[in-house]
């Protein structure tokens, strides 16, 4: 089914990106859980194809096409497209399952199913006559990244990966990182109430991850061997305020991947840009924020990587 869209550019890149036409193509498939995959594909009009195009995986939890949140203020899948879109480059987005028209249970799966969803709809949506499929990017977000790629470590052959706030260390290091930021300790508590305040909210972390199989797996995630598998150039995208997956892990990520033999790495960090990939310097608390939109440097240099690579320059 097709629809035509006219969208006002939501970024902050939307000074150099005016009013753009849209054709947005719904597809459907069968993943291998035996669960209805939907997502669609969207094309800028005004432009030849095929066209290189980009997947775009959310961070965990159920979301939906857009990767909406707080309110829908928040909409990072919205903004990407219009991004790429403007540059003449399509986008492939899908509703994660038990989310819009996808089926299957969410917190039944396993990190790899995750993947195999991902795989599903990345393959559904290359058949589409407007996606040339040798120019085929990926880009996750958080445990998107990491899904992102083990599809090209399991043998998904694409153009390019675009991780951003990804992940270098397991699970478990992460959320003791996180656990130094977020537990409730005070400055009248001793050193040692501090560190019990800290362990507790850490083990009360993992044990709800324990509890859904895709948290499960990230726990024990093998970064190494995943980044090692990796074989398709790479655009790192770091935030230098992310609290949930804290610098340096991009340059760490970074190192990794060109220790597994790959020479197509880029790194980039970005001052200021937390992990929702907003720049809101000072300001851990996502619910404080009054401006969404994701930052404009990192939004300009991943389009220009991605148009580079696809041999659009």
């Amino acid at each position: 089914m097709k629809r035509l869209v006219t969208a006002v550019l939501a970024t902050a890149t939307a000074a150099l990106c005016p009013v753009h036409a849209q054709t947005v193509e719904e597809f459907s498939a069968i993943a291998p859980g035996g669960h209805v995959m939907a997502g669609e594909v969207v094309l800028p009009d005004g432009v030849s194809g095929p066209l290189p195009g980009v997947l775009l995986i959310s961070g965990s939890g159920r979301q939906s096409r857009d990767f909406a949140a707080f309110d829908s203020r928040y909409r990072p899948h919205h903004d990407w497209t219009q991004a790429f879109n403007a540059a003449g480059i399509a986008v492939i987005r899908f509703d994660e399952r038990n989310t819009g028209g996808s089926g299957g249970d969410h917190r039944t799966a396993s990190l790899q199913d995750l993947v195999d969803d991902a795989r599903t709809v990345l393959r559904a949506a290359s058949s589409n006559p407007g996606i040339d499929r040798a120019r085929l990017f990926v880009l996750g977000h958080s445990e998107g990244a990491a899904i992102a790629m083990m599809l090209n470590g399991q043998g998904e052959t694409l153009a390019g990966l675009l991780l951003a706030g990804a992940p270098a260390r397991s699970g478990r290091r992460i959320l003791r990182d996180q656990a130094r930021i977020e537990a409730p300790v005070t400055a009248q508590m001793s050193e040692s109430e501090r560190e019990a305040a800290i362990e507790a909210h850490y083990r009360e972390q993992v044990a709800y991850d324990e509890t859904r199989p895709s948290l499960r797996d990230f726990l024990d995630l093998d970064v190494p061997a995943i980044a090692g598998a990796v074989t398709a150039p790479v655009f790192v995208i770091e935030g230098g305020e992310d609290w949930q997956i804290t610098p340096p892990q991009g340059s760490e990520l970074a190192a990794l991947l060109r220790a597994g033999g790959n020479d197509a790495v880029v790194h980039r960090l970005y001052d200021g840009v937390n992990h929702l990939l907003v720049h809101a310097p000072g300001e851990p608390d996502y619910a404080r924020l009054s401006d969404f939109r994701l930052d404009p440097r990192l939004v300009e240099d991943a389009v220009a990587w991605t148009a580079q690579r696809a041999d659009l320059d």
